[in-house]
């Protein structure tokens, strides 16, 4: 994130505060891209926090969520190597737990509504993740259209301008991330109810 606002203030410097298309879409596109690189690695970071936290708390497969075990039963099952269910025993569903999460992250790679409610239903168990945007899902899916918009044609897409970027992309981004970290805390917590909060809440710039 520190990288986007960087951006952001190499595009005021040259601006001078002064309107106009001065060739600089080139950082505006940049900022987009580095933006949704940092929304990405958030929820990956925040799904393996959360399976992490799960752990510490869970004694045995039994207390984890009813999807995290159906998700861990069809890992094992799907397994090409006939030994992996040996890996089970004792603690080895943990282990095997941090593999799931950690091929989930490894495979994504477009982090809008419907991926990221899936892997986090059937990894963590928590259901429509996403219902915590209070500013709907269309504001991530729509962002993270205009990265793909980027990566893909470049300077064909027309110009993105330093306000979007600065007044609707980067503090809408922020928003969502905060809110989802904070109904990660929150669900955990129901599922542990004699333990503290999962962690610290935050946003994005934490």
């Amino acid at each position: 994130m520190l990288d986007v606002d960087r951006i952001i203030e190499t595009h005021a410097d040259i601006t001078a505060g002064l309107p106009g298309n001065r060739g600089l879409g080139h950082l505006t596109r940049a900022g987009v891209l580095l933006l949704c690189a940092a929304w990405e690695l958030y929820v990956e970071e925040v799904l393996v926090e959360s399976v992490e936290k799960i752990i510490e708390r869970a004694g045995s497969p039994d207390d984890l969520p009813q999807s995290v075990k159906l998700a861990i039963s069809d890992y094992i099952r799907k397994s090409k190597h006939q030994l992996k269910p040996l890996a089970m025993a004792g603690n080895g569903w943990e282990t095997i737990y941090k593999e799931i999460a950690l091929e989930w992250v490894t495979a994504l790679n477009t982090p809008k509504k419907h991926n990221i409610d899936s892997g986090f239903n059937a990894i963590v168990g928590i259901s429509d993740l996403s219902d915590c945007w209070s500013l709907g899902p269309e504001v991530v899916n729509t962002f993270v259209g205009v990265r793909g918009d980027v990566a893909h044609r470049g300077a064909d897409i027309g110009n993105i301008r330093i306000g979007q970027l600065r007044d609707t992309y980067k503090p809408n981004i922020c928003t969502c991330a905060s809110e989802m970290d904070n109904r990660l805390t929150n669900f955990i917590r129901e599922i542990f109810r004699d333990h503290p909060l999962a962690w610290n809440r935050r946003n994005l710039d934490d």
